[in-house]
């Protein structure tokens, strides 16, 4: 990994930030957002399954267990997810490009930044489903090639073992992308799995809302199913160096936006043009 020097800014990583990030491949900060800032996001999410904001509906997941018939829930409770909603909606713009999220981003990446995707998560009590072991870089590998991509992924909710937290494999990162089979079942057919890793090796990451976790796309992690009677929501956000070559468009193929962040752009390297080969994995 390359370090990149660190322009003088406010929510630069710390020098133990920086080595924990090395040596695991994610690092974890508390209170980065307040409880008035997450219910903004968690109002406007709502109120776009409630039909009082207009939203693209083909951007908008059940949860599959509703979606199969399998189970019956209304509103919020029947969601998975909304994707590219900063394309649409100015105050998850504003947060995917919030300097405490993307300063350590400078730190890792460098200053030039664009955002890959960012995703509003619901995992409904009792119904919530999550996700196997997987690497979101065997996805961005279809589109870039880069040495790293970053994600981070903000609780909205606490999130602890009950309700379908995340759990890493530190250290996996160095591992390099892991093969990944196709799931079996309607409920997640649409993901990949990476079936060497090992439940074992997993770490829980249980955090208070407000709570930022930042990892490498090549770290191995995932999500379990919320078994408790509260929500486990979360805003993900993947973010990519300008620096990236894209790979060229395959005929056919769906846009998915890419959009700026922070710093210089590097059009030339960038083409407006977008690859949808497989949706990004949700955790």
């Amino acid at each position: 990994m390359k370090h990149h020097k660190s322009i003088a800014s406010k929510f630069a990583m710390t020098p133990d930030e920086l080595s924990t990030w090395k040596e695991n491949g994610y690092f974890v900060r508390y209170d980065v957002f307040t409880e008035k800032e997450n219910d903004i996001l968690r109002q406007i999410a709502d109120d776009i399954v409630d039909g009082k904001r207009h939203f693209p509906t083909d951007n908008i997941n059940q949860n599959a267990l509703v979606r199969d018939g399998k189970v019956e829930a209304t509103g919020i409770h029947a969601m998975h997810k909304i994707h590219h909603i900063s394309v649409y909606i100015p105050e998850f713009l504003a947060r995917v490009r919030d300097p405490r999220l993307t300063d350590p981003i400078v730190d890792l990446i460098g200053p030039n930044i664009l955002g890959l995707n960012n995703l509003y998560i619901w995992k409904s009590p009792q119904i919530g489903l999550g996700f196997p072991w997987h690497q979101d870089k065997w996805y961005f590998n279809w589109q870039y090639r880069t040495e790293m991509t970053v994600g981070t992924w903000t609780a909205i909710d606490a999130a602890d073992r009950d309700n379908g937290c995340l759990y890493v494999i530190p250290g996996s990162h160095k591992l390099g992308i892991l093969k990944h089979e196709d799931l079996e079942g309607s409920q997640q057919n649409e993901f990949k799995i990476a079936r060497d890793a090992k439940d074992e090796d997993g770490v829980a990451v249980e955090v208070p809302p407000g709570s930022v976790i930042w990892f490498n796309n090549q770290l191995l992690h995932k999500s379990t199913d919320n078994h408790s009677l509260r929500f486990r929501r979360c805003n993900v956000a993947h973010y990519i160096s300008a620096d990236a070559e894209r790979i060229p468009k395959k005929e056919g193929s769906t846009i998915r936006p890419v959009m700026w962040v922070r710093g210089d752009t590097y059009s030339e390297k960038m083409e407006p043009v977008y690859q949808d080969v497989q949706p990004i994995p949700e955790s």
